[in-house]
């Protein structure tokens, strides 16, 4: 070997370095305090992630609790007594009535005795049906139980009270039945004073016959009307009838905040979190693939 190729060598051997050592010079650099290894980028994610949890946790201890009541009407609004009614029509009928549950005809005098918007107490009362039946499930949220319970037990009075109204036709008829049945008492009257006369030879017997024609028409008119009001209360068009299955009752836990959904909405976001650092500080570890 010639006296140049020597000089070669040694120039190559004092200035390249061999891949497997510039591995593990890089793998060093990373223990000491470039971009952390593996199980310390682990470490930082469950960090976060824990404290994401107690920071939910902790803004669940902090924050005003919202407390809540239930109750459960059973409505017969959408019950038809002869059965086979058309279920597209029940269901317009119950649906009606959480309708009317939250109604201004309901909830307008509450909030006006109570101080307070309509809208906020609207977002305070909520109503849903229970597995496709005919109670409706009724709650309402406060700032303490005993304000749950009374803004819940409003509701409930003011439902009942308008749903037990009559409808339009019901009403005409009962004032018709009312009117007819108060013709009738006079009739009668008239017809012992008649009777009466007939007697002592003060009126006439068609007089009398004439009386007693109407008292049968009026009477027979008492039969049709209530009839009618019968065959409208037998298929429920009276108005709804409904009544409290389940009487008001406070909920055990706060409604707002639940400590369980704050502490997974915490770990939730702390993940995110987690995982962005973690992207981010891969994406500059040494011989990363860049775009």
């Amino acid at each position: 070997m010639s006296s140049d190729e020597k000089l070669q060598q040694t120039l190559k051997g004092s200035r390249g370095v061999p891949p497997q050592r510039a591995t593990d010079r890089i793998e060093r650099t990373d223990d000491r305090g470039g971009v952390p290894p593996v199980p310390r980028l682990a470490l930082l994610a469950l960090t976060i992630i824990l404290m994401g949890t107690a920071a939910g946790l902790a803004a669940a201890l902090v924050l005003p609790k919202t407390y809540g009541a239930r109750a459960e009407i059973l409505s017969t609004a959408s019950q038809d007594p002869q059965g086979g009614g058309d279920p597209l029509k029940q269901d317009r009928q119950i649906s009606t009535q959480l309708v009317m549950l939250k109604s201004r005809a309901v909830l307008g005098p509450i909030a006006q005795k109570q101080g307070r918007q309509f809208d906020d107490l609207d977002k305070d009362v909520s109503a849903q049906i229970l597995n496709n039946s005919s109670v409706i499930e009724v709650d309402a949220q406060g700032s303490s139980d005993q304000a749950a319970l009374q803004t819940l037990q409003a509701v409930i009075s003011g439902y009942l009270a308008v749903a037990s109204q009559p409808s339009g036709v019901a009403r005409n008829l009962g004032t018709q039945l009312a009117d007819t049945r108060e013709n009738t008492a006079q009739l009668r009257t008239q017809i012992q004073q008649l009777t009466t006369a007939v007697t002592a030879g003060k009126a006439s017997q068609a007089s009398l016959d004439s009386a007693r024609a109407q008292l049968t028409a009026s009477l027979d008119q008492e039969k049709a009307l209530q009839a009618r009001i019968d065959q409208l209360n037998l298929t429920g068009q009276t108005g709804p009838d409904a009544q409290v299955l389940t009487p008001p009752y406070a909920l055990p836990d706060p409604v707002f905040p639940q400590p369980a959904i704050a502490a997974g909405t915490g770990a939730l976001v702390g993940l995110v979190v987690a995982g962005v650092l973690v992207a981010i500080v891969l994406q500059r570890r040494p011989g990363s693939t860049r775009a």
